[in-house]
């Protein structure tokens, strides 16, 4: 099987209620995008951890996309997220409460994913941000100087979302704190998403 679950689970899994909307989400304009971004992941830069590791990354990517469909993002916006998504935490070098693991994080984006210029501080600015709490998170973004400011804001928000919603694997996920609502409709979908994750990892041994 495929190194990566989530293809597995997106192209062979039994998504049981969930069936409907994962039907609906593959017919989105965007979804082989998100089918590239798995297949191109570099998963050897990701975090080695049962916590913020590929798993997590997978299932952050997941819900990076559902969000984007939902709110019907410009294909710009979603690539810059699947990026964000991506490798937001490639700076973490232990598990728990870090506020710098973003702005590590950020100093490997160039490199990663091949960007520069503006696209480059806007990323920078959404994975720095992304590990502060929100009270810093126009003042950490206004600090890279982006091109678009509102832009760049908007993408921090999008992948604290998406990353919050993946809370559910530590059991402290304050739905009332996502910021879209479209997110705040994935949490019980998030739930499930990790179970299934859980189930099809061990199919995987077996």
């Amino acid at each position: 099987m495929p190194e990566n679950r989530m293809l597995s689970l997106l192209e062979q899994g039994d998504w049981e209620s969930d069936a409907a909307l994962i039907q609906d989400f593959k017919t989105w304009p965007l979804y082989p995008l998100l089918l590239e971004t798995y297949e191109s992941l570099q998963e050897d830069a990701l975090y080695k951890s049962r916590v913020h590791g590929s798993g997590h990354i997978h299932r952050v990517l997941l819900f990076a996309a559902l969000i984007a469909w939902q709110e019907d993002l410009p294909e710009a916006l979603v690539r810059q997220l699947f990026r964000a998504a991506s490798y937001h935490d490639v700076g973490r070098t232990f598990d728990g409460y870090d506020l710098d693991h973003g702005a590590r994080s950020a100093q490997r984006l160039a490199a990663l994913t091949g960007q520069s210029g503006d696209a480059l501080a806007e990323l920078q600015a959404a994975v720095t941000a992304h590990a502060l709490p929100d009270a810093r998170l126009e003042e950490t973004v206004w600090s890279f100087h982006p091109a678009d400011f509102d832009r760049a804001v908007e993408l921090t928000r999008l992948l604290k979302d998406a990353d919050n919603l993946d809370r559910v694997r530590l059991g402290d996920l304050k739905v009332e704190f996502l910021r879209h609502e479209s997110a705040q409709k994935l949490a019980d979908f998030a739930l499930r998403l990790l179970a299934r994750d859980q189930l099809w990892k061990e199919r995987e041994r077996d």
